[in-house]
């Protein structure tokens, strides 16, 4: 009986009850009981069923997780036993099964690599049994990227090979290079990583698309925030008969009497067997020659870039003028040969430069210009300047003739100097450039000091403007009399005549001062303003004080016999005396003191 409910009856003495115990009889109780009609009472049993049951395990809902190359991975081995388990391991499943190292439930595997790719298993084991439970752990990675390259015949292809994690790929168009890296152009990706080399009359037949092709794959997986674009490349070894590249000269320069050098850069794969210089029918110079690897410059595609070839130099004596006269070159290889003209010239001295520009600066003057036809020789440019008050001209090298811009420095603020510019070469020097005038820019302190005195100078000269408009217009003259009515008191009091305060009029005031004095005998009165008025020397708007105390001083006018009166300076100060005596002179001051502000 369980749970009041009855399994099983039998009315014999012994009673077998069998079943296959499952998780929920855990724990249950089970009693057998029996009743004698006889005795009238009840003998019962009860037990208690524990079920051994196998562990129940799980490592996640999900049964396959995605992690990127170079993080970390834990997985949890989550069980559950009503029993004491006897062992939990991990197992990761290759083609033969490998047990790794670990009892507990926790995995940890630091910086994942795609060699930890794969199904993980938990084990756990007890009495009653074992379970388990697995997950798949894809680690991602970018892809390793290589080219291949398949020849048809007329068809030439590459194969842009991707291999990482996931394995979906996106494509970029595909890049032609030099054996330098220098860029040739860019050819479009068909979207599934393939190149079918095109053939391009004039290109292809000349240079046989030797180089670099590259093509960048990506799965959007990157590491560490580096570009997920792969790159893979590959280069195509192009055989063909040989050919000059487009940067050779067909004008070439010698001297008469001297070596020559006749000098063509070509590109050969295989390398030349045999070449050949015509001169008419004759066939000569193969003696005295140099060849060596050399880093050329070609015109591919319409893209001047360096490519891998040769360089050719053929010397020759220049005996006479016939030498000047027209070369052809060939060179031969097996699958060719190639020829190029050269036209032997008389070299000469170089055209002279152009200056496109000069900037002065306050200390440096910036000369942008152009190089002309160097005369069949390696030429250097130099740059002259003087003071324009100097006669000796200083020079200085171009820096780099490719640049075509110099810098002169050290050269003085606001000062005036001379720019010309010349070329040489082994034959000679070109002419010099017309000389260019120019000027270099002031410093900023004398721009501060102009403006300072512009400041100060201007409000003083509408001052001075101001007051003589308003002293035309006659409203000063009352302020004017009053100041000198003071003055004339004093005169009469002293009985001298007024002087005017002017050096310029000196000769006037000696005479005004005389004819004062005999005035002042005959007792007179004398307008002793009225020069003020007339001149108007006298400061507009001040006032007067003056001074009679008695002071000892020699008497000049005594020596000189004669009535002279005594300029002071421009300082507001007059002096005016009359004869008391040989020793004793008396005589006045006047000083004018700034009007108060109204």
């Amino acid at each position: 009986m369980v749970n009041n409910k009855t399994l099983e009856e039998e009315a014999s003495s012994l009673l077998v009850y069998s079943f296959k115990p499952k998780q929920e009889d855990h724990l249950q109780n089970y009693t057998c009981a029996t009743k004698s009609i006889i005795a009238q009472y009840v003998m019962d049993r009860t037990v208690r069923l524990f079920v051994y049951m196998p562990p129940i395990v799980s490592i996640s809902l999900n049964k396959t997780l995605g992690i990127h190359e170079g993080e970390d991975l834990t997985l949890f081995c989550n069980y559950s036993s009503n029993h004491e388990v006897k062992e939990l391991k991990w197992e990761k499943m290759f083609q033969h099964e490998s047990q790794l190292d670990e009892r507990s439930p926790y995995l940890n595997i630091k910086s994942i690599n795609r060699q930890n790719a794969g199904k993980y298993i938990c084990t756990v084991t007890n009495l009653a049994g074992s379970a388990s439970d697995n997950v798949t752990i894809e680690v991602y990675y970018p892809p390793t990227v290589h080219v291949t390259f398949e020849d048809s015949g007329n068809n030439k292809q590459l194969n842009c090979r991707a291999h990482g994690e996931p394995n979906h790929y996106i494509f970029t168009q595909w890049e032609h290079r030099s054996e330098y890296s220098d860029l040739i152009r860019y050819l479009p990706d068909n979207g599934s990583g393939k190149l079918i080399l095109p053939n391009t009359k004039g290109e292809t037949d000349r240079h046989h698309d030797r180089g670099f092709y590259i093509c960048h794959a990506s799965n959007n997986v990157s590491l560490n925030g580096s570009n997920s674009l792969i790159r893979g490349d590959f280069f195509f070894k192009a055989q063909g008969k040989p050919y000059f590249v487009t940067f050779n000269n067909n004008t070439q320069y010698g001297i008469k009497d001297q070596d020559g050098n006749l000098t063509v850069d070509f590109v050969s794969f295989p390398d030349i067997t045999n070449f050949t210089v015509i001169d008419g029918d004759i066939k000569h110079y193969k003696d005295n020659y140099t060849l060596e690897t050399w880093r050329v410059m070609d015109k591919v595609y319409n893209k001047t870039v360096f490519v891998n070839g040769s360089r050719l130099v053929i010397s020759m004596n220049i005996r006479n003028e016939n030498d000047f006269r027209s070369y052809t070159i060939k060179l031969s290889n097996k699958f060719g040969s190639a020829n190029f003209n050269i036209s032997l010239r008389s070299a000469s001295c170089p055209e002279t430069p152009e200056i496109m520009k000069i900037i002065p600066k306050e200390n440096k003057v910036i000369v942008q210009w152009r190089e002309r036809f160097n005369g069949g020789f390696p030429q250097s440019v130099v740059i002259q300047y003087r003071r324009r008050d100097v006669q000796f001209w200083n020079k200085i090298p171009a820096s780099d003739p490719g640049m075509h811009t110099d810098y002169i420095d050290g050269l003085t603020p606001g000062t005036e100097y001379l720019i010309r510019m010349y070329s040489k070469n082994i034959r000679g020097d070109s002419n010099f450039t017309d000389e260019k005038l120019i000027r270099t820019r002031a410093t900023e302190d004398n721009d501060n000091e102009n403006l300072a005195l512009m400041v100060l100078v201007v409000p003083f000269l509408l001052a001075n403007g101001v007051l003589y408009w308003q002293y035309k217009k006659g409203n000063l003259k009352t302020l004017e009399r009053i100041c000198c009515f003071k003055r004339q008191q004093f005169i009469y009091e002293v009985g001298v005549g007024a002087v005017e305060n002017n050096v310029n009029e000196m000769q006037n005031n000696v005479e005004q001062h005389a004819v004062a004095q005999n005035a002042v005998a005959q007792n007179l009165d004398i307008p002793v303003y009225s020069s003020i008025d007339r001149r108007a020397n006298l400061t507009i708007g001040q006032t007067v004080s003056y001074s009679t105390t008695p002071k000892r001083k020699r008497n000049y006018l005594e020596k000189s016999k004669e009535n002279r009166a005594s300029v002071g300076q421009a300082i507001g100060t007059v002096n005016s005396a009359t004869r008391k005596g040989p020793d004793r002179l008396s005589y006045i001051e006047l000083s004018f003191e700034p009007k108060p502000n109204e």
